[in-house]
């Protein structure tokens, strides 16, 4: 395999059966095709499945973001080595082979579900009052091999995706034009956001379904339906789909060579826009790699570019991780609306964020001064909208919260003997318009249907004569329109400025240090930026919590915040960061010195061309 990979391999020549199959709108389609499915698996199943995972496998919460970090750490790692060997290896191969080794790791997953034999259904706990309750947690007997198979399966995941978007980006940029380079990676990039959209539907779809179909019946189980708390969804049904078409999505891109039979056709009129001092050829010299490397660490516009790129990744890895639970909390929404609603918006106006993008690296003659004074105008288009995040719903009345009692406890008198500690079902007295926690907390004493368990009565706290299902509703149809017009458009705005920074981020390096710099930029962005994005995000999320709830053993569960402190620290998080963007945007801006008339000679010919 690694000499296969090694081995130098040649453009085919004209006549050959590899003519028709080795050209670019053929090489675009299948590295597209890769994408949709690396996005399936890493942000669409793995993200709707956690929480199927961790109640099948008996995962902590530490060891479910074990689980999740594994895949970045992975990556992070792997950039190491293809930074290294970037020059002798055929790229396409590379991630042909990575993607093969992707569908693997989604096909491994998979299989501590078989081998741990059927889920564990236990007892169904009651959530109206019951003096009698057994409090203890019940937990799902599981082997110890169990976890280290998904952390070594999520391993294969980051090491086999790492080439897709690293080789992915210079192997586009590398078989076409430097002019269609801007379309390229807007349709590449907008392909990319269809995978998780497909995941987040599908794996919402699955687990619907039973998880051990065709192994046992949920119903001779006791178990009531997806309400009920013991329902675990077949999570893993996803994953084998797209481990499936990942293998076959990543065969074709094993056979194209090293160069397309239409890239110097297609290449003939490109200017180099190279940074005067990062025009140096380290070719041959033993100490080639570190040179290269220190070349980027000592240039100002080299690492203003990685700084604006890591600022970037930070605040969004820590949307994507949570702005479900934003709009859950700021709204009032399900969980499952929340991330459906989340899909909703992100796909579309990522699709139509790369188009614009696309449209705007044609406008700027792909001159890199010109490009970054177009994502500086984009980014303050980002900076104004995100003030969006202060429009909000009311904050509905909860008893013992903010509605009566003690803000400083829920237990009153009249649920004293209930139980309730462990307890989280809202429902919702419509007459009065407060909610509680569960039924316990309201006192009631029984569902009136148990089979649906939907409505309660016989209720002896204040305001909860009978309550039904699900949080109160807070109407606020205008903020909402508003909020999630203004969203869409600072969305879209986010993703437009990505191919002209991809773009950019190429142009500015030489041709023969592009996928040493790409590696280099992905580094800081895992180590920097998405790795530690979700968890600064989350921690400011934690600390605007009203209410904790005790759940299994010691750990502890929010359940109510304070949406008003929750809007100041999103706002000041997004400003924060794009504030930091902004300013390695003029840095960048400032220090770039082409080299001379190469700018103005691109800019030149773009425009004679149009």
């Amino acid at each position: 395999m690694a000499q296969a990979l090694l081995r130098k391999d040649r453009s085919p020549s004209k006549g050959s059966c590899m003519e028709s199959f080795a050209r670019f709108p053929v090489y675009i389609t299948c590295i597209c095709a890769n994408a949709i499915f690396q996005g399936m698996i890493v942000n669409g199943f793995i993200s709707t499945s956690i929480s199927s995972i961790e109640k099948r496998f008996n995962l902590s919460s530490t060891k479910s973001g074990i689980f999740s970090a594994t895949y970045d750490v992975a990556v992070a790692v792997m950039l190491i080595p293809l930074s290294i060997y970037s020059k002798r290896i055929n790229k396409s191969k590379v991630i042909g082979v990575g993607m093969i080794l992707v569908g693997l790791g989604s096909l491994c997953i998979v299989i501590p579900q078989f081998s741990e034999g059927n889920y564990s259904v236990g007892s169904l706990q009651s959530d109206h009052c019951d003096p009698t309750r057994d409090d203890s947690c019940m937990e799902q007997p599981v082997s110890d091999w169990a976890f280290p198979i998904l952390l070594a399966s999520q391993l294969l995941v980051g090491v086999g995706a790492a080439p897709l978007f690293t080789y992915g980006y210079s192997c586009i940029d590398e078989f076409d034009a430097h002019k269609r380079t801007g379309k390229n990676m807007a349709l590449f990039m907008g392909v990319s956001t269809l995978g998780p959209a497909v995941g987040f539907i599908g794996g919402g779809y699955l687990l619907k379904l039973w998880g051990d179909i065709g192994k046992t019946d949920y119903r001779e189980l006791g178990v009531v339906g997806t309400q009920d708390s013991r329902w675990y969804g077949a999570w893993w049904i996803g994953f084998v789909i797209a481990g499936i078409g990942c293998i076959l999505a990543a065969i074709p891109m094993c056979f194209f060579p090293r160069k397309l039979y239409d890239t110097e056709e297609r290449k003939k009129d490109d200017v180099a826009l190279t940074h005067k001092k990062l025009d140096v050829d380290y070719s041959g010299d033993k100490w080639e790699y570190f040179k290269t490397f220190q070349l980027f660490l000592y240039n100002r516009t080299c690492m203003s570019l990685i700084a604006m790129q890591t600022f970037e990744s930070l605040v969004m890895n820590g949307y994507i991780t949570f702005i479900p639970k934003l709009f859950e909390n700021l709204f009032g929404y399900s969980s499952s609306w929340s991330a459906m609603l989340t899909g909703i918006i992100v796909v579309p106006m990522g699709v139509l964020g790369n188009c614009i993008g696309a449209l705007l690296a044609g406008k700027t003659s792909h001159s890199f001064t010109s490009m970054m004074k177009t994502t500086i105008v984009l980014n303050l288009i980002v900076v104004a909208c995100s003030s969006v995040l202060f429009l909000r719903c009311d904050e509905r009345p909860i008893a013992g919260i903010n509605r009566g009692w003690s803000n400083s406890s829920i237990g009153t008198t009249c649920t004293a003997n209930c139980e309730c500690d462990r307890i989280f079902n809202p429902v919702c007295d419509k007459r009065s318009g407060v909610s509680f926690f569960s039924p316990c907390h309201a006192g009631c004493q029984r569902p009136l249907d148990h089979l649906t368990a939907l409505d309660w009565s016989g209720c002896t706290c204040p305001d909860s004569s009978h309550v039904s299902k699900g949080w109160c509703t807070v109407d606020c149809n205008i903020t909402q329109v508003m909020f999630f017009t203004i969203f869409a458009i600072m969305a879209a705005t986010i993703f437009s400025g990505g191919p002209l920074l991809q773009n950019a981020s190429l142009r500015v390096v030489s041709f023969d240090h592009r996928d040493q710099f790409i590696c280099f930029g992905w580094m800081w962005m895992r180590v920097f930026g998405s790795i530690p994005g979700a968890v600064v995000f989350g921690m400011l999320i934690d600390t605007t919590c009203l209410h904790w709830m005790k759940d299994c053993g010691d750990s502890q569960k929010c359940v109510v915040y304070d949406t008003t402190k929750l809007s100041l620290y999103t706002f000041l998080f997004t400003i924060i960061t794009k504030l930091a963007v902004l300013l390695a945007q003029i840095s960048a801006w400032k220090s770039y010195v082409p080299i001379e008339g190469c700018d103005e000679e691109e800019e030149e010919k773009t425009q004679n061309e149009a």
